[in-house]
């Protein structure tokens, strides 16, 4: 009951200030000139065509996980300040995505989405400090679906971190073209009892349509067994590499994910996976969008697709999305969704299957940037 109280408030907030930003033909309330209130809200409703008795769609998902029902997979709240040597970020979520992402942290973490403040350092260069939880620096995709070119993410981006919990250093160049940046955070999106681990993120952008990014994690994890006595402590080498083009109606993504697990105990005990995905979008009117995906991923070690009862994974997918847009905040996104295992991880009315079919509709009000 509390839930959907705090659920309904925040659709009513929510509404009230796209009202005015419609009136005011702006994505951001400016409480001052360096304090913005920002807001996101995403409902939806999937079908699983696996039929799941849980309602729950198979546990590779962290996002829209929920069956055959409405729900919210994300709704945040939050303020921003920009000033010319501070700048802050907090913010507080609801949702699919804060059920899967954060119910293994403390309660008091549980709907905290970012929570970091930073410093420039040096005054006329862009050179930053920020420390807190914040968006995690690997991959093409976030919580937020209107960021994506899909509805549901790739197993790319559900197998890797969405926040940390980081002390990061940033730099970017005067002409704009390279930015780096250098991570000492707690762990593999873990805000609290975690292990050091560090990261980097290179981003090169040589005109405005093109985007190359490099970025890694290296550190410890610790991987829950069936038992706690199975709880397993490796060492975890990650890199994510992709490019995007955008010019006019046509937007390409190609990403690659690599990672090796090595057992802390036993240094010949390796594990490891890959991850390639592609997408392709077409604007094909103002305010209308379509776009398709491929993706393949592997984890015959399943260090990270984390699958109960299951060795390893290795699947095939492909979806088909469309977007519309009502205005600059409003978007209804439509998809359809397959996967195809070698192995029978999935499943069709309770029995095994190596396929699983989904389609999905989202509504999003966006008036966080």
């Amino acid at each position: 009951m509390l839930k959907n109280t705090y659920t309904t408030t925040l659709i009513i907030v929510l509404l009230l200030f796209a009202n005015k930003l419609i009136s005011q033909e702006k994505r951001n309330v400016s409480i001052t000139s360096e304090l913005q209130l920002k807001a996101y809200f995403e409902a939806y409703y999937g079908y699983d065509f696996g039929k799941p008795e849980n309602q729950k769609r198979p546990a590779v998902f962290y996002n829209f996980t929920d069956h055959n029902q409405f729900s919210l997979n994300t709704g945040m709240i939050g303020l921003n300040y920009s000033g010319k040597r501070i700048r802050s970020n907090l913010s507080f979520i609801l949702g699919s995505y804060a059920q899967e992402n954060l119910s293994g942290e403390p309660k008091v973490f549980n709907h905290i989405y970012e929570a970091n403040l930073g410093v420039k350092l040096l005054k006329k260069h862009e050179f930053w400090l920020d420390v807190g939880i914040m968006e995690s620096n690997l991959g093409f995709e976030s919580a937020m679906s209107a960021n994506c070119y899909t509805l549901t993410r790739t197993l790319l981006a559900e197998s890797s971190p969405f926040y940390l919990n980081a002390a990061k250093l940033s730099y970017l160049t005067q002409n704009n073209k390279w930015e780096f940046e250098f991570l000492f955070s707690n762990g593999w999106q873990q805000m609290v009892h975690g292990y050091p681990s560090f990261g980097h993120t290179v981003k090169y952008k040589p005109n405005e349509n093109w985007l190359i990014n490099s970025s890694s994690f290296l550190g410890r994890v610790k991987l829950p067994g069936a038992v706690p006595l199975l709880t397993r402590k490796e060492y975890r080498i990650f890199h994510n590499f992709y490019a995007k083009y955008e010019k006019d109606k046509i937007g390409i993504i190609g990403g690659i994910d690599f990672g090796v697990d090595q057992l802390v105990e036993n240094n010949n005990d390796l594990g490891s996976w890959v991850g390639i995905a592609g997408i392709f979008r077409y604007q094909f009117h103002k305010n209308w969008s379509a776009t398709i995906r491929g993706e393949y991923y592997l984890d015959p070690s399943n260090s990270v697709a984390q699958l109960q009862n299951i060795d390893g994974l290795e699947s095939f997918g492909g979806s088909l999305n469309v977007d519309c847009h009502l205005g600059e905040i409003f978007m209804i996104r439509v998809e359809g969704r397959i996967l195809s295992a070698k192995k029978q991880v999935f499943e069709l009315k309770d029995s095994p299957s190596n396929h699983n079919l989904y389609v999905g509709v989202s509504g999003i009000i966006d008036l966080w940037n």
